[in-house]
């Protein structure tokens, strides 16, 4: 652990001239932000942009602290993030390191840029109303834009955690949107029966079928990758939601984007440490368990493969990871505190007494633990 301490200061030093850090966002709404989508107007760089502004969130919509979906009446860079209309304001209460979303999907997208999709991330400071709300990660919103679409193909689509890897009933407020398509519109464009032939592959055919024809539904590559993200990271929460997918065109099978990610490296994200307390089990996901149990596929090898290479490139490194989190801590480690005076981790809805520096250490324990426990698993042996 010393060895990473030192090395977490040392590249503090090495970026200790860099002048990023988190923009200031202002929002002046005409009154409270609720739950429907309300006009407002954003300032950002000294610019005014008329916006729509609204709370979100599930789970999290109880604590004090709201996360918020903005949409711009014209495409503008908040933050410094590609051009795009819409933009979430993550509050990101309950991971007090600001960092597990940010770092999962910087590391997803590094472990192949061109199909591994995640959102981009930056921090702000918000102030609404002329009273300072605290620090937040102003996140891209997945849609048919940010994950470059081909809108004159009819086979391009999208879905937000379809349930397909499961045979559970799907709790869905309607039933009529059981597998949340988001693109194209379902009123335009039912795509309703591709994600039924998907399913029907993966749970009622037989094996030679499903050697023959998974390639044909899913990258296989972006699924491996993907896969040793989730047990990398220890992410149960995304074994079987918490990712959207999607199809680029006609040519382009099903790939998986990256998304909510804060259950994850040492935390069940809920008030919970889970220090290997629990454990990702791939065979919860019907695509997974078939995946590595079907011989012919050679699904098991690819994994192995692409492990090796993974930690041979330094993607996945306790190295790599501390660099990350020193990084993102020169940019943050101020304002944290300043968000902490306003929102303390220790109200009635979360309480945890956990600092901002503990969690980092935490974090660090844990990919320090799980990357050799993998590379046992896989058979690395360092160089």
């Amino acid at each position: 652990m010393k060895v990473i301490v030192g090395l977490i200061v040392a590249v503090l030093l090495f970026i200790s001239c860099t002048k990023e850090k988190p923009c200031e966002l202002f929002i002046y709404s005409d009154g409270e932000i609720g739950w429907e989508k309300e006009p407002c107007e954003i300032s950002f760089e000294g610019k005014n942009f008329p916006a729509r502004i609204k709370c979100r969130g599930g789970y999290s919509s109880k604590f004090e602290k709201h996360s918020y979906s903005v949409e711009f009446d014209e495409k503008i860079p908040l933050g410094g993030l590609p051009e795009s209309k819409k933009f979430i304001l993550n509050a990101n209460y309950i991971d007090k390191t600001f960092m597990r979303h940010v770092i999962c999907y910087d590391l997803f997208r590094e472990m192949n840029p061109e199909r591994n999709a995640a959102p981009q991330c930056k921090y702000a400071n918000l102030t609404v109303d002329s009273i300072y709300s605290g620090l937040y990660v102003v996140m891209q919103h997945i849609d048919a834009n940010m994950l470059h679409l081909d809108k004159t193909d009819t086979m391009a689509m999208l879905f937000k955690e379809p349930p397909v890897f499961k045979n559970e009933p799907h709790d869905s407020i309607d039933p009529l949107e059981y597998y949340d398509q988001k693109y194209p519109k379902k009123k335009q464009c039912d795509m309703t029966v591709y994600m039924e032939e998907f399913k029907n592959l993966l749970f009622d055919s037989d094996n030679e079928t499903f050697a023959t024809e998974i390639g044909k539904f899913v990258d296989i590559e972006n699924v491996v990758d993907w896969h040793l993200f989730l047990l990398f990271s220890n992410g149960e929460d995304g074994i079987k939601k918490n990712f959207f997918l999607y199809k680029k065109d006609s040519h382009t099978p099903f790939r998986i984007a990256l998304w909510d990610c804060d259950h994850s490296f040492g935390r069940d994200g809920d008030n919970e440490m889970n220090m290997f307390r629990s454990m990702v089990d791939s065979n919860k996901n019907i695509m997974l368990k078939r995946l590595s149990e079907i011989p012919s596929i050679g699904y098991n090898e690819k994994l192995q493969w692409r492990w090796k290479e993974l930690r041979d490139k330094n993607i996945i490194s306790e190295e790599h990871f501390a660099e990350l989190v020193a990084g993102y801590n020169e940019i943050i480690q101020r304002d944290v505190k300043l968000n902490f005076e306003l929102w303390p981790g220790n109200s009635p809805n979360y309480f945890d007494s956990n600092t901002y520096e503990e969690e980092l250490e935490l974090m660090q324990k844990f990919v320090e633990i799980r990357i050799p426990q993998l590379d046992e698993q896989f058979g690395y042996i360092k160089k």
